[in-house]
């Protein structure tokens, strides 16, 4: 660790502390530290240092890559630098971020992490020295000699001999005059394109190289300007080299101007329209999905994830387009309302095998409509925020599997909140490759073509969501950016946006105790408040029509759709159709005539056509005419001539059909086939119990088990918080270590002896558990023994606390 590290991290203020937590919130992630020495462990590492460099703005990476060229050629950094550039703005930004260091001297140190995430700054390779040391006496000798050198030197005298003739522009540019035609043009790819390359005219490192004539990559590599860097073909130009090549005269731009996203005036009711029209489609197909998945799970692929062939199946029924799917699928997965169900295992001669048994939505989902529907759009678009992808993004071009397992690189949630830092309050945005460009200046370490296409996915799904309407933020997506954490900001360079919750940055999705499930903690309040008006406009009535149709004039209430799903088909374009199966699949379903009738008629803009009453009644009068009890089964009916008529029926005959009385007719086949054959030779039976009474046809709900990462979600320490409890903790000593196993075995007197040491060993070798402690269920990490009792770090309140040992009384699964 750096010393020096630690000691700066000592003379910063609380609020500076906070500050930099506050941009380095994975510090404090998955459980914060304790003291400023795991701080400045944990500020210094290689991943930390690169997530923190990812959110940096591209003048700032360009001059901490200056600055660590500067190091490690020795040129002084204002040389470097172009004139007329206010580097001090940039090095405060890299300061608070603790990429760089002021020294009391001046000098600027860099994390120590720093060189292993920018292995190539500036496009330069490694240093001379470096590349050198790893080459053999005989080699750089001949390199010596056809650099103008005599004589037999020490490796050390020939290391520094070659250094000083290639690091001086004047003497390289007189050299690489009397190069072969073509050499230029060969350095300079390795000088502007990258300093390493693979030269495929050179056999790997060991083979046999017969002499051949001068080439420019061979005489490149005799004169030290390129070295072979591996055992197979790849030559790596070490640093000085190309800076020499460069030019005295070169000095490195600094793109501190944002490219612009150019906005115009639009009109807030066009913008609330647009959203509300999205918004209430989207909780009106969600609810049509998870319908449909509810009724017969949908099949996934053998690598998990849904198919093409299925998305557009679903997109056929739902009435949308592919990528409308394709997000709905992924959101509802993300909310916890849809999840793939329990595996089984085939065993076979040779092998088992595992088959998928599809998608179905989980228990997650009867909460959800429980929800108001603010509530519920809330929840959707919370998972739709915390998503790690882009459902509609392209990748070469074709679409990704929704539900499929998430690749790797940077989170589509990282370039979602930049995106919304840029986008305009009260404006509409002009071109949305603008927004793509002044992301990739905010994210330079995103290759820019992933940028852009994620940034171009994410202003396509706002709109699908109702967060974008008329190109402007709604009122929910304004909730969303307000909810922004400070370091994300939306002019350029400079302090953090005001108006930002310093206290809540990246990793505090949630403050301790707020609800989980959906219900939507934190942002989710804001963005179903700001939802209720849009979602006021939804239509609670319908005009039905004489064909037995009922149509919709705008989106329709959750309340308004439900009861039209129960007796009619959904038909594109906001029209149900009744038929007699749809009537009879509601009274099936328990509903009677009566109830329909009145549910219809509140739902009707206008008195119900007859026609549609005169449906229900026909098709009530006849449901029921036959029945089938669960013997074997049987038929029973009140007409001996219908019943004879079922027993002569050639398309029944599959039953192969028996009166047993007048009135009773056996079958061959079970309740389910029976119904089903009867209602396909057009009779309307209904089942009843072994007691004689109706059976509803409705079947119990199936359930997929609840994703781990669709439960409740552990509270985060706020960067203030975490600053505060450093603070008071900074001079208290690290307690000395003990094994756990005899501590519990000693105090843990509430728990019987198993159960000490199965807790001791998880929390040693695992470094959580969940225990019962004073009847709380809570899951404890990183703990420190305190004589009798222990701190640990508590996941649910996002709190060190100590526990008195004697007191756990139970160690959960």
């Amino acid at each position: 660790m750096d010393e020096t590290l630690l000691e700066w991290l000592a003379g910063l203020d609380q609020d500076r502390l906070a500050g930099l937590l506050d941009l380095r919130p994975d510090v404090l992630r998955p459980v914060p530290p304790r003291r400023l020495v795991a701080v400045a462990e944990r500020l210094d590492a290689p991943e930390s240092v690169h997530l923190a460099l990812s959110r940096t703005p591209l003048p700032c990476l360009v001059l901490a890559e200056t600055i660590l060229v500067s190091a490690r050629s020795g040129r002084p950094l204002a040389g470097l630098v172009g004139p007329g550039i206010d580097r001090s703005a940039l090095i405060d930004r890299l300061e608070r971020a603790a990429l760089v260091r002021r020294g009391e001297d001046g000098e600027l140190r860099l994390a120590a992490g720093l060189p292993a995430v920018l292995p190539t700054p500036l496009g330069l390779g490694p240093d001379l020295a470096g590349v050198l040391a790893q080459v053999t006496v005989s080699e750089l000798t001949d390199v010596f000699r056809r650099l103008g050198g005599t004589g037999t030197p020490r490796k050390a005298v020939l290391v520094e001999s070659i250094a000083a003739a290639l690091g001086d522009p004047d003497k390289l540019a007189r050299l690489v005059a009397r190069a072969p035609e073509g050499t230029r043009e060969l350095l300079d790819d390795f000088v502007w394109r990258g300093p390493a390359r693979v030269l495929d005219e050179f056999p790997p490192r060991g083979h046999h190289q017969p002499r051949r004539p001068a080439t420019p990559a061979r005489w490149a590599r005799d004169h030290g300007l390129v070295w072979s860097a591996d055992w197979e073909r790849t030559y790596v130009m070490p640093m000085e080299v190309a800076l020499a090549l460069r030019g005295a005269g070169h000095l490195v731009d600094l793109p501190v101007e944002r490219p612009p996203v150019r906005t115009a005036p639009v009109a807030a009711g066009h913008v609330a329209h647009e959203a509300s029209v999205a918004a209430l489609r989207l909780l009106d197909r969600a609810a049509a999905l998870l319908q449909a998945a509810a009724a017969e799970p949908l099949p996934e692929l053998k690598g998990g994830g849904v198919g093409v062939k299925e998305v557009r199946r679903l997109a056929d029924r739902l009435s949308c387009a592919d990528d409308e799917v394709r997000l709905l699928l992924d959101l509802t997965h993300a909310a916890g309302l849809l999840a793939a169900n329990a595996v089984t295992q085939v065993r076979t001669r040779r092998t088992t095998e595992t088959r998928r048994t599809g998608v179905s939505p989980t228990r997650g989902y009867d909460g959800w409509l429980e929800l108001s529907p603010a509530g519920r759009y809330a929840a959707l678009v919370e998972a739709w925020w915390r998503l790690p992808i882009s459902p509609t993004r392209r990748y070469d071009g074709k679409p990704r599997n929704p539900l499929a397992p998430a690749g790797s690189g940077t989170p589509s949630s990282v370039i979602r909140e930049v995106v919304y830092g840029l986008l305009p309050a009260g404006a509409a945005v002009v071109d949305a490759e603008e927004v793509a460009a002044a992301a990739s200046w905010h994210l330079p370490l995103v290759q820019r073509a992933s940028c852009r296409e994620v940034v171009l996915a994410v202003l396509a799904e706002s709109r699908l969501l109702g967060l974008v309407g008329a190109d402007a933020l709604s009122p929910p997506g304004l909730a969303l950016q307000a909810a922004l954490p400070a370091s994300v900001v939306h002019e350029g360079l400079g302090e953090p946006r005001p108006g930002g919750k310093g206290e809540a940055g990246p990793g505090d999705r949630r403050e301790a105790g707020a609800g989980g499930g959906g219900r939507c903690g934190g942002r989710g309040g804001g963005v179903a408040e700001a939802a209720e008006g849009l979602l006021a406009v939804a239509r609670q009535q319908a005009l039905f029509g004489t064909d037995l149709t009922a149509v919709v004039t705008g989106p329709p209430a959750a309340a308004l759709a439900e009861v039209l799903d129960r007796a009619a088909d959904r038909e594109p374009g906001g029209t149900w159709r009744f038929g007699p199966s749809s009537v009879r699949r509601a009274l099936d379903a328990g509903h009677t005539a009566a109830d329909l009738v009145t549910a219809l008629a509140v739902a009707a803009a206008g008195p119900l056509p007859q026609p549609l009453t005169y449906l229900i009644q026909d098709v009530d009068r006849r449901h029921g005419e036959i029945g089938v009890l669960p013997v074997g089964c049987c038929v029973v009916g009140d007409d001996p001539a219908l019943l004879a008529e079922l027993a002569a029926h050639r398309r029944l005959a599959k039953l192969r059909p028996r009166l047993l009385a007048p009135t009773v007719l056996a079958s061959a086949l079970d309740p389910a086939q029976t119904l089903a054959l009867l209602r396909e030779a057009g009779y309307a039976p209904v089942e009843h119990t072994a007691d004689g009474s109706l059976a509803v046809a409705a079947a119990p709900p199936r359930r997929a088990p609840a994703r781990p990462a669709a439960r409740r979600e552990p509270a985060v320490l706020g960067a203030a918080r975490a600053a505060a409890w450093l603070a008071r903790t900074a001079g208290e000593p690290a307690p000395v270590f003990h094994g756990l196993r005899e501590v519990f075995t000693r105090y843990a007197t509430g728990l019987p002896p198993k159960a000490r040491e199965r807790v001791a060993m998880e929390l040693q070798y695992h470094g959580t558990a969940r225990i019962v402690y004073d009847g709380e269920d809570v899951t404890v990490s990183a703990p420190e023994v305190r004589g009798a009792d222990l701190d640990v770090w508590c996941h649910e309140s996002a709190e060190f606390r100590r526990l008195d040992l004697a007191r756990i009384t139970k160690v959960l699964t």
